[in-house]
């Protein structure tokens, strides 16, 4: 124990131990010097420990090293550059529109400048040799088919024939007239702007697909015909949407609808496309030629018919179409798509009825025979279908142009498709546009069916799986 003793200028300690309390100590002191020699004897051997463990601390890096610069690299593709030098108007600078003329490969490559390119698009091969093969070139001047996905606006399939310009695609050509397609155009207006009703009762006197001038007035006799927008949407009455022009749209209200489906603007797309037409004068009887379709200034392309169509089940949104969707130069990512909206043309209110309108004209309008049958067809059955048919002859009436122009939706969610068909047919009538939208939706959701009914099946058992007691 210690014991503090004053002292002047502090305190020092006194040692007042007893002998055991000594002898601790001097064992201690002998036990710690002891230690300290021991230590001093192992120093060599801490420092040899040392080294050995620094070099192979160093060795191992350098073999880690070796082995990863001696590793195959991925490829560069996988891994996009900071900045895509190419924007759409380059993809366009790029492309040979001849390469895309029935191509049956889903990717490409193109040598130009010096620069090689590959090519990745958004074709569905399965989809474009269905339809390649199903072609009946044999009585159609042209044929053009597009099918797009309905919310993206990504090409599935364009298939081209023309015995008059073979070059040319008859997809992305828009000098034939759009005939009763434009009736989509007025159905819209007439119901968003006119307050029509799909059921809204209407009046006609005379043929159902001619256009005269006494038929565009509201006298009513005994021989005036009744109808409503459905029945004259579906069965495509020329006096009716007539008289929706001249009496009540007009010449404004049809200008702006029809700009609101992309007519007079040019569609920006990955090959060149020309661009639908729409002229209207000042003389009413020609606003009602418009509305009708009964004319040959109005034009448009398959691939915007098809747009028009997807437009009905996509929220009433045009998208900007597309077909390729990466562009790598040399291994190396230069483009990609992006999705992007090129219009909006009318209301959700307005989008149901024109489903209901368009959904008519195949189950009881001018299509109903070319989809006989569906409601028992193991795919088409299980789809929600609408479409518009259009036909008019040339001037000098060789040729039956045949439109038609729809879309098509599986309710449990396996996709959207719409669908643009135009074919001229020659002196006889062969196969319609319509059958070929028929078949094309066929095939396209066949397969994708069977993956979603599969899918179900796996997660019923699944779950009845789960339900069952351990």
């Amino acid at each position: 124990m210690f014991k503090r003793k004053k002292k002047p200028g502090g305190y020092r300690f006194q040692n007042m131990a007893t002998p055991a309390a000594k002898w601790r100590g001097y064992q201690n002191t002998i036990r710690i010097h002891d230690e300290r020699r021991q230590a001093l004897r192992r120093m060599p051997w801490y420092f040899v420990v040392l080294l050995v463990s620094a070099a192979l601390i160093q060795g191992g890096f350098y073999v880690l090293d070796h082995r990863m610069a001696a590793a195959p690299k991925a490829p560069a593709s996988l891994y996009p550059p900071d900045v895509e030098p190419l924007d759409r108007e380059g993809i366009r600078k790029i492309l040979t529109p001849d390469r895309f003329l029935n191509m049956a490969e889903k990717n490409i490559e193109i040598r130009t400048g010096g620069t090689h390119y590959q090519i990745y698009t958004s074709i569905d091969p399965d989809l474009q040799n269905a339809i390649i093969r199903s072609l009946d070139t044999r009585h159609a001047n042209r044929i053009g088919i597009v099918a797009i996905e309905a919310d993206t606006g990504r090409v599935l399939a364009l298939v081209s024939h023309n015995d008059d310009d073979p070059d040319q695609n008859a997809c992305l050509a828009a000098d034939l007239p759009a005939a009763s397609l434009f009736k989509i155009v007025t159905a819209a207006a007439a119901m968003e702007a006119g307050g029509f009703e799909h059921q809204s009762r209407m009046a006609f006197n005379g043929g159902k697909f001619t256009l005269y001038r006494r038929q565009l007035t509201d006298q009513e006799n005994r021989y005036t015909n009744y109808s409503n927008l459905k029945a004259a949407f579906a069965e495509s009455i020329n006096p009716v949407f007539g008289k929706l022009g001249k009496n009540e749209l007009g010449k404004d209200i049809l200008t702006d609808y029809g700009l609101a489906y992309y007519f007079n603007q040019g569609i920006d797309f990955d090959l060149p496309v020309d661009q639908s037409t729409l002229k209207i004068s000042d003389t009413p009887y020609n606003w009602a030629e418009i509305a009708s379709g009964f004319n040959r200034t109005t034009t448009i392309s398959p691939l915007h018919a098809a747009l028009i169509a997807a437009s009905v089940v996509n929220g009433g949104r045009i998208m900007e179409p597309s077909i390729v969707d990466v562009a790598a130069r040399e291994n190396r990512t230069v483009y990609r798509r992006r999705p992007a909206m090129a219009a909006r043309t009318v209301e959700p209110g307005t989008l149901e009825g024109l489903d209901t309108l368009m959904n008519a004209t195949i189950t009881r309008g001018t299509a109903r025979s070319l989809f006989a049958g569906s409601s028992r067809d193991p795919v088409l059955s299980k789809l929600r279908m609408g479409g518009k048919t259009g036909a008019l002859n040339n001037n000098a009436r060789q040729i039956r142009y045949d439109w038609f122009t729809g879309y098509a939706l599986d309710p449990e969610g396996s996709g959207k498709i719409a669908i643009g068909v135009i074919v001229a047919h020659k002196e006889y009538i062969g196969k319609r546009a319509a059958t070929y939208f028929r078949q094309a939706v066929a095939a396209y959701f066949r397969d994708r069916l069977s993956q979603t009914e599969n899918m179900q099946r796996t997660d019923n058992i699944a779950g009845e799986n789960n339900k069952k007691p351990a």
